[in-house]
């Protein structure tokens, strides 16, 4: 079913802070840095392979990712799997008994791929998501 990690979202108290981290640690500069005040969090992608490595700077700090970071603290919040035909992998998740967040169990993430990503009460607490789509760069 997974054909490779399409992405790891790292929630982080501060995404400009990371991204001079990343680039005095590592020589990595992000292959984009976006404020989505719509979707309330600034994202630092760099491409790791064919990974993106997503450092996501809530906004709000009583968001679900806010609240997120507040109580665990910095660190993975989900990591999404790169499938092929995610509507019909969501409808095969729905039918083993899964729930899924979103209507009809996909979304369009901020950075244009489609995503459905399984409650953690479906997923024994891990933060499961598949992916389909590549990033817009613009």
């Amino acid at each position: 079913m997974f054909n490779f990690v399409h992405h790891v979202r790292i929630l982080v108290h501060n995404a400009d802070d990371m991204v001079t981290y990343m680039e005095q640690t590592f020589d990595m500069t992000p292959v984009k840095v976006q404020v989505y005040e719509s979707r309330g969090m600034k994202n630092a992608i760099y491409k790791v392979g064919e990974t993106n490595l997503e450092f996501t700077e809530p906004l709000d700090a009583n968001s679900g990712m806010g609240k997120f970071l507040e109580r665990e603290g910095p660190g993975v919040y989900h990591i999404a799997f790169g499938v092929d035909g995610i509507e019909e992998v969501a409808e095969g998740l729905v039918a083993k008994g899964h729930t899924l967040s979103g209507k009809n169990g996909t979304v369009r993430s901020a950075e244009g791929y489609l995503t459905a990503t399984l409650a953690p009460e479906s997923a024994l607490g891990f933060p499961f998501q598949v992916a389909e789509g590549e990033i817009n760069e613009g």
